[in-house]
């Protein structure tokens, strides 16, 4: 009965990993999508202020 106990409590930490690991997954997905829109947007703003551009 132990083991099962023991089972249970690597499940629950399992999940509380994999749960953080999707978070954070989510969080950098959503930062590389805002710095490929301001970089888009600066890139639009900034056509034709350089020649090397």
């Amino acid at each position: 009965m132990k083991f099962l106990v023991w089972i249970g409590i690597a499940m629950v930490i399992c999940w509380g990993v994999l749960w953080l690991g999707v978070k954070m997954v989510i969080g950098s997905v959503h930062l590389l999508l805002l710095l490929g829109v301001v970089l888009i947007g600066w890139g639009l703003l900034h056509k034709g202020g350089s020649a090397s551009g």
